[in-house]
């Protein structure tokens, strides 16, 4: 399927740039997000005909972002107190939700679709790197401690 990008779109390209992407992404991830159109000559002319208000905004949505990682680039960690079994194990797991809920709770607005866990959700007590992935050109890292709430 290909796509032109409205706007960044991390590991995939730029605005502007005209995209091969498999069927389901296209169709249930960029079109539906407005984050791109099919590429047709017709969505090419009017894509061409507001590409100043495009790049504009996109450079907008950058200073935002910038802004955002700015301010949580301050804080020192993200602390779970949650119980543990007797195995060492946590019972559940901690997942992007908890985490982008905790973050909003501490006061910095995160949807758990910016929290970049590649390895899976946490499920044993520890210091945790986590990415944070704000913008398509905007990434930072959060420390996760969790501890056992008995100890």
């Amino acid at each position: 399927m290909k796509l032109i990008l409205l706007e960044n779109v991390y590991n995939l390209g730029e605005l502007g740039d005209t995209v091969n992407v498999r069927p389901g992404y296209g169709r249930n991830f960029l079109l539906p997000r407005g984050k791109a159109v099919p590429a047709t000559a017709e969505n090419l002319e009017k894509f061409e005909s507001r590409r100043e208000e495009l790049m504009r905004q996109a450079n907008e949505k950058l200073g935002v972002a910038a802004a955002r990682r700015e301010a949580i680039d301050g804080v020192e960690e993200v602390l779970f107190s949650v119980a543990v079994s007797p195995e060492g194990r946590l019972y559940g797991s901690i997942n992007p939700a908890e985490i982008a809920g905790k973050l909003t709770e501490m006061g910095f607005a995160v949807e758990k679709a910016e929290v970049d866990m590649p390895d899976g959700p946490i499920r044993e007590p520890g210091e945790y790197t986590v990415g944070l992935i704000l913008h398509a050109d905007v990434q930072t890292e959060v420390k996760v401690r969790i501890v056992d709430e008995e100890g």
